[in-house]
C-alpha cells in the first residue's frame, strides 16, 4: 500500500470573481504562510462539548501578511462547544472565536481591505463586526466574531499573533512544509461526498446515531480507504480550466485541516483515548455527533462566505422554492457554480438548515463520523 504525501499548490489557481485574473504572487504567499502558521499555532487549541470557553485572538498589526493570517484564523477557529440556540429556541451563539484586529486605520479604510477578496471577503457582511466600538450584524448566527480596535482590553486572555511571530515561525520550517500542501485528508474527505445513494437513503430519524450509517462507514472504511489511486485533489489543467475547481478543491483541504482540532476535542473528554478500540472511539464520536455537525456547518459556511459565496437573495431563494426535484437540484448547482457571483442555499443558520436542505445534514453528521478513520489511515 502506498504511503506517498501527494503535495500540491492549490493556491495558485485562484482567480479573482468578477475579472478570472489571477491574485498577486504576495497575496498567494502570504496565503501559504498564514495557513501553516495558523495551523501550528493553533494545534493544540480546541474545547469540548459542554465547555463554556472560547478563543479570543488578538492580530496585532493590519500589513497584508497580518490580514492572510486573521483570514485563516476565521477558517480554522471552529468548535464543537458553540451553541446556537438555547433550550428555550432564542439565539444565543454562546462561545464564539472572537477576533480583535489592532489598526490605527480610518475605519473605512481597514473595513474595505477586511472586504476585499484577499482577505475575509463576504464574512463581514454576516458576521457579528465591531468597528472601533460600533457592533453591526448583532444578530447574526455565526460562530465567528471580529472586531477592530486600536487596543486590546487588559486583562484578557488571548493568543496574540504578530508580524515577527511569523517570521520568527518561518525561519523554522523549509519551503516545501509551507509553500506546498499535503491533499491526502482533502481527498478522502472529498470522497465521502462520491458515496451518493448510500447517504442519500440514510432514514433522517436519528440522523446523528452511527448505526444509520453502517453501510455508509463499511464502504468508506473498507473500499474508499483502501483504494490509493487517484490521490490528487485535481491536476494542474483541471485546477486551471474550471473556474471552480480550486475553490473547490481548498473547501476539502479546510475542511479537513480543521480535523485535529475535532479529534483534540474528542480527546479531552476521554483521558484514556487513544487506548480505546474501534468500536469504544466510534462511540464517543457518535455521542458528540450532533454538536460536531453543527460546528462544522458553521465552518463551511464561514469558508464559503470568505471564497466568495453569498446566500440566495429573496429573488433567487423564491425561484428555487418553486422548483421541484431535478430542476430544483439543477437551479441550485446553476447557482453555486456560477464562478463571478456564487450562491449557496445552505448558507444558512444550522436551524434553518434542517428546514431547507435537510439531506445536507447526512453528509455533516457521516463526515464527522468518518474523521477517526481518515486520521487512522493517514497516520
Amino acid at each position: 500500500m502506498s504511503r506517498k504525501t501527494m503535495r500540491e499548490r492549490p493556491f495558485e489557481y485562484l482567480r479573482r470573481q468578477q475579472t478570472g485574473e489571477p491574485f498577486s504572487q504576495e497575496t498567494i504567499k502570504n496565503w501559504y504562510v498564514a495557513r501553516s502558521f495558523v495551523l501550528e499555532r493553533l494545534k493544540q487549541i480546541s474545547f469540548a462539548p459542554g465547555s463554556n470557553q472560547h478563543l479570543n485572538v488578538v492580530i496585532d498589526g493590519d500589513s497584508p501578511l497580518m490580514l492572510a493570517v486573521l483570514r485563516h484564523v476565521a477558517l480554522y477557529s471552529h468548535y464543537p462547544n458553540f451553541i446556537e440556540y438555547d433550550a428555550l429556541g432564542h439565539l444565543a451563539c454562546l462561545n464564539r472565536t472572537c477576533i480583535t484586529l489592532i489598526s490605527n486605520r480610518d475605519a473605512d479604510a481597514i473595513v474595505a481591505d477586511l472586504k476585499s477578496e484577499e482577505c475575509l471577503c463576504n464574512l463581514l457582511d454576516y458576521c457579528k463586526l465591531t468597528v472601533y466600538g460600533v457592533v453591526q450584524n448583532a444578530d447574526s448566527y455565526l460562530d465567528i466574531e471580529v472586531e477592530i480596535a486600536h487596543q486590546t482590553a487588559e486583562g484578557n486572555e488571548c493568543v496574540h499573533l504578530s508580524e515577527t511571530d511569523v517570521k520568527s515561525f518561518l525561519e523554522s520550517q523549509s519551503d516545501e512544509s509551507v509553500y506546498t500542501i499535503d491533499t491526502r485528508k482533502a481527498v478522502y474527505a472529498s470522497k465521502v461526498y462520491m458515496l451518493g445513494a448510500v447517504i442519500d437513503n440514510v432514514p433522517y430519524e436519528d440522523i446523528n446515531g452511527a448505526g444509520r450509517y453502517t453501510q455508509a462507514l463499511d464502504t468508506f472504511q473498507y473500499r474508499v480507504l483502501r483504494d490509493t489511486k487517484d490521490m490528487q485533489l485535481a491536476s494542474p489543467s483541471e485546477w486551471s480550466t474550471r473556474p471552480m475547481a480550486s475553490r473547490n478543491g481548498l473547501s476539502n483541504i479546510f475542511c479537513s485541516d480543521c480535523f485535529a482540532s475535532r479529534e483534540l476535542a474528542i480527546k479531552s473528554l476521554c483521558p484514556n483515548y487513544d487506548k480505546l478500540g474501534v468500536k469504544e472511539r466510534q462511540d464517543l464520536w457518535e455521542e458528540y455527533n450532533n454538536q460536531l455537525s453543527l460546528s462544522e456547518h458553521n465552518r463551511w459556511t464561514v469558508e464559503k462566505l470568505i471564497m466568495g459565496f453569498k446566500p440566495l437573495s429573496c429573488r433567487q431563494r423564491t425561484e428555487y422554492e418553486s422548483l421541484f426535484e431535478t430542476k430544483r437540484v439543477a437551479y441550485g448547482k446553476l447557482l453555486k457554480n456560477n464562478a463571478a457571483s456564487a450562491a449557496h442555499i445552505d448558507i444558512c443558520s444550522y436551524r434553518d438548515l434542517r428546514r431547507i436542505d435537510p439531506n445536507s445534514l447526512k453528509y455533516d453528521s457521516f463526515l464527522m463520523l468518518a474523521i477517526p478513520h481518515i486520521l487512522g489511515k493517514v497516520r
